[in-house]
């Protein structure tokens, strides 16, 4: 059975869970609580990125 988003699963009695690159992470113990942290996890991965490319944008000559 999957949630509202296609990220955040519930896999019969176990759980939310949120699947990740790495795999699933979990269980949680609503849909609500997943999806506070799949969106935790996509602004971090956000940030991460535009720190990246801050930190080695080649410098103008």
């Amino acid at each position: 059975m999957t949630g509202k988003n296609s990220q955040i699963v519930k896999i019969n009695k176990n759980g939310w869970y949120v699947e990740t690159r790495t795999g699933f992470d979990g269980p949680f113990n609503s849909e609500k609580e997943a999806s506070i942290f799949l969106n935790l996890i996509k602004a971090s991965d956000a940030a991460r990125v535009e720190f990246a490319g801050l930190q080695f944008t080649p410098a103008a000559e």
